[in-house]
């Protein structure tokens, strides 16, 4: 429609910024380059170039007010702040966030998968999802299995019944399979018939999904 959006990326602790694409050099999916005189350090990545994102400049807090155990808890010993944020930079120095450390699943065979990652396929490549949460479930008693709990725009339910829209979406969910590595395929999905509850930032409170 015209206009022009461009991501950025900042956190409080960082007066608010740390990268963002320019109106004339920018890439999509990334949140920018970082700031002129600033640095961006990957923290213990793995084969993808995935790890902690770590920044350091002058716009980077001093600490938390009157808490030392909490500042020291995200500043490393040489003045990185620790964002919680994993992600890596491209060739050309963009920055790409791919999840939240938190959030990180370790699978049996010792890989990292990010569910943000994997939500957000689901939600370009399938347009009547409208929100989704991936978790790991145990598969086998001992496997861990990835799980997308979806809820699907509720008009286009309405357009068949129950054990159609199933069918389809799993249709829809092997073809964004199809598309990403063996490791980060879901082999489970749960339909759900409301919204997942959100916090003050309408942000989805993963803590309180009951995984099953």
């Amino acid at each position: 429609i015209g206009i022009t959006v461009l991501n950025g990326y900042g956190t409080t602790e960082c007066s608010p910024l740390i990268a963002v694409n320019r109106n004339h050099y920018s890439r999509y999916g990334s949140v920018g380059q970082v700031l002129a005189g600033c640095e961006v350090r990957i923290d213990n990545p793995d084969e993808e170039g995935n790890g902690e994102i770590l920044f350091k400049g002058p716009n980077v807090m001093l600490g938390y007010y009157k808490n030392p155990e909490a500042t020291a808890a995200v500043m490393t010993e040489d003045g990185f702040y620790r964002t919680g944020d994993i992600g890596h930079v491209d060739e050309d120095g963009f920055l790409f966030i791919t999840g939240r450390a938190k959030n990180m699943i370790v699978l049996k065979n010792g890989k990292n998968v990010f569910p943000e990652e994997i939500e957000d396929y689901i939600l370009r490549s399938i347009p009547y999802v409208a929100e989704v949460v991936v978790y790991s479930v145990e598969e086998g008693g001992s496997e861990v299995a990835l799980k997308a709990e979806i809820y699907p725009d509720q008009e286009f339910v309405k357009t068949m019944d129950s054990e159609q829209f199933a069918a389809l979406l799993w249709e829809d969910i092997k073809k964004v399979n199809a598309g990403i590595p063996i490791y980060k395929r879901v082999t489970h999905v749960k339909i759900r018939d409301t919204e997942f509850e959100k916090n003050a930032s309408h942000k989805i409170r993963r803590n309180l999904i009951k995984k099953s």
